[in-house]
């Protein structure tokens, strides 16, 4: 029987592809993010976990400001009927969805200060405030939405033994909506999907609605459409402030996940160690040991006194006294 560290041949097949493509060069790289390529800012993450055994990474994002204009699907042409049922939904459906949306703004590092303002930096045109009415057939506008988004990874492990620490170090580090994608990998099949861990943080996350879009008339081909900001340049500036702040316990947090996953992915941590899953502060020390040091401290402290005691007890006895003076 396979030892449960063995790693099968079907992942180490599919991390060979995966690093082969991570390998090609900046230029020529590209992916399905709208960056296109890996981010600066979690390089040196990727190459610590693609260098473990059992471990590779599938995609990731260190952590981003964006902004976005909701799409809006191309409905084919219906009948009256079917239009008065559309529209009857509507009321009761919000506009959402990215569709065939717009990246207006993307930034995987903390917004400086500089002389543009950050309607003129996220493509708004200044507006009153006041949000756009439903258009004639019913439908709500297309929303523009500032986001941040903590970091979030995806670890492909060759094993659940494998993803095991991954999800320890996630946890202790503050992702704690990190988990496993999919539980396909429990049938046993080892030619089957490996299990994929999300290492991702919920609770930093920032979203607000900032703006729309007054979409063109269909009958006016290639007329861009115009966006509308819903609040001021200060809030925006709160909204960027807040997300400076949140780059960097981000970072903190990123910086501990490392720190706990190599440690637990040590050969030389030992399996048993209660402490597994935790990272040890400067000056941590074993319990263990600590126990033998308290011990002999305190029997060097009981030595001393009683040679201390042995000491003054001889000095006594040598020393003359008025009663018993020396003949």
């Amino acid at each position: 029987m396979d030892e449960p560290t063995s790693v099968p041949s079907a992942f180490e097949a599919r991390k060979t592809k995966i690093l082969a493509d991570l390998a090609i060069p900046d230029a020529e790289y590209t992916d399905l993010s709208p960056k296109g390529s890996v981010d600066e800012g979690i390089r040196d993450l990727i190459r610590d976990i693609n260098g473990l055994p059992g471990l590779v990474t599938t995609s990731s994002c260190a952590g981003r400001i964006s902004v976005f204009l909701e799409g809006r699907k191309k409905q084919p042409k219906a009948s009256e009927e079917q239009q008065q049922q559309q529209q009857q939904q509507r009321q009761f459906v919000p506009s959402g969805g990215k569709g065939a949306g717009k990246w207006l703004y993307v930034s995987h590092d903390p917004l400086e200060e500089k002389a543009t303002s950050l309607h003129e930096r996220f493509s708004l045109n200044p507006g009153d405030g006041r949000p756009l009415p439903m258009d004639k057939a019913g439908r709500a506008p297309r929303l523009v939405r500032f986001h941040y988004e903590p970091m979030i990874l995806h670890i492909m492990a060759a094993t659940l033994h494998h993803a095991s620490p991954v999800l320890s170090a996630a946890s202790s580090s503050g992702f704690r909506e990190s988990g496993l994608q999919s539980l396909r990998c429990l049938d046993g099949d080892d030619d089957g999907p490996s299990p994929i861990v999300a290492v991702r943080s919920a609770g930093l996350s920032l979203e607000s609605v900032i703006g729309y879009c007054e979409d063109a008339d269909e009958d006016e081909d290639g007329k861009e459409p115009v966006i509308y900001s819903l609040v001021t340049e200060e809030y925006l500036q709160m909204l960027v402030a807040i997300s400076n702040e949140r780059f960097s316990i981000n970072a903190e947090r990123k910086a501990r996940f490392r720190t706990s996953l190599l440690q637990l992915c040590s050969p030389s941590e030992p399996a048993s160690s209660k402490t597994k899953g935790k990272l040890r502060p400067p000056g941590w020390e074993d319990p263990e040991k600590r126990r033998e040091r308290k011990r002999a401290e305190g029997l060097m402290r009981k030595k001393l006194l009683e040679d201390q005691m042995n000491a003054n007890e001889s000095h006594h006895q040598a020393e003359p006294t008025e009663e018993f003076p020396y003949g």
